[in-house]
């Protein structure tokens, strides 16, 4: 098992398209209220994508030969790999935050952490914990896009799905190797 540090770095990495997006949003000076709303959303998707991830994953690595490790290591390079695509896109969509607008961004966000999800007791063997990191780190970084969106320009954003991409690419090898 691996320590909580890791289980930060690892919710800051799922954070990462939650706060580049937000970050895109931020540019159009969205009220505060819809900043909360939307934030939440995305913290509680963050908790239960990974836990049904989990719910999925351990008894497909119980009953079958499959490796948890190979898993994450596929599904952190695929994730690092799409983030990586994700920088040299121009601009990403820009939906309005009504109910089906911030669901939409919060569901876009979270698919990450589904597939993080299906190696979690893997990783950690407190899954509460896990759990909790992930919910709070990535409303708290949706906050952070949204804040940093009404004082940087737009360019900002692209950087933020490169250093998302390098730590999920480096988590990979990692665990390849441990």
């Amino acid at each position: 098992m691996i320590h909580i540090t890791s289980i930060i770095l690892i919710a800051v990495s799922l954070s990462m398209d939650a706060f580049a997006l937000s970050l895109s949003y931020g540019i159009k000076q969205v009220p505060i209220k819809k900043i909360i709303i939307t934030a939440l959303t995305v913290g509680i998707f963050h908790f239960f994508m990974p836990l049904l991830g989990s719910i999925i994953g351990t008894p497909l690595f119980s009953y079958t030969i499959i490796k948890p490790r190979i898993v994450l290591f596929l599904v952190f390079l695929l994730l690092s790999i799409d983030m990586f695509t994700h920088f040299f896109e121009e601009k990403p969509k820009i939906r309005k935050l009504n109910i089906i607008g911030t669901l939409l961004f919060a569901i876009s966000v979270s698919f990450d952490s589904f597939s993080v999800g299906l190696g979690l007791t893997y990783i950690y063997d407190n899954i509460l914990i896990a759990l909790l990191s992930f919910c709070s780190i990535s409303a708290t970084f949706t906050c952070l896009g949204f804040w940093l969106g009404k004082k940087l320009s737009e360019k900002i954003g692209k950087y933020s799905f490169l250093a998302g991409s390098v730590t999920l690419f480096l988590y990979s090898i990692w665990i390849l190797t441990k």
